[in-house]
C-alpha cells in the first residue's frame, strides 16, 4: 500500500494500540515528534524505528520541532542546546554589514 499525502503525530514516548493501527492502515508519509515524544536517544530510536516498520517505509521522514530558544525538543542531558533562531539571522545582519555576505 502507498503511503498518504499527510504527517502525524503521536500522543507520547511510546504507540498506543490505536495509533499502531490507525500508522497500519493510513500509512502518513511522515511523522512529526514534539517534546512529549522525546526522553532519551534509545527512546526516540526505538519510537522512529517502530513507525517506519508500522508505515512500510524504512525511509518514512521523521521531523522534529526543534528551533532552538524556547521551541526546542531536543536538550541537555542528551542534546547540545541551541540558539534561538533570532541569533543565526544577527550574524548573518552583521556578516553583511562587514561586508561578507553580498546582498540578497
Amino acid at each position: 500500500m502507498k503511503s498518504r499525502a499527510f504527517i502525524t503525530g503521536v500522543s507520547g514516548l511510546e504507540l498506543t494500540d490505536a495509533e499502531r493501527e490507525f500508522v497500519r492502515a493510513e500509512r502518513p508519509w511522515g511523522f512529526i515528534l514534539f517534546r512529549r515524544n522525546i526522553d532519551t536517544p534509545a527512546q526516540v530510536a526505538r519510537l522512529v524505528a517502530e513507525l517506519r516498520v508500522l508505515s512500510g517505509n524504512p525511509a518514512t521522514p521523521v521531523l522534529i520541532d526543534q528551533e532552538g530558544g524556547r521551541v526546542q525538543r531536543l536538550g541537555p542531558p542528551h542534546w547540545p542546546v541551541y540558539p534561538p533562531g533570532a541569533v543565526f539571522g544577527a550574524l548573518y545582519d552583521s556578516d553583511r554589514l562587514l561586508g561578507l555576505r553580498r546582498p540578497a
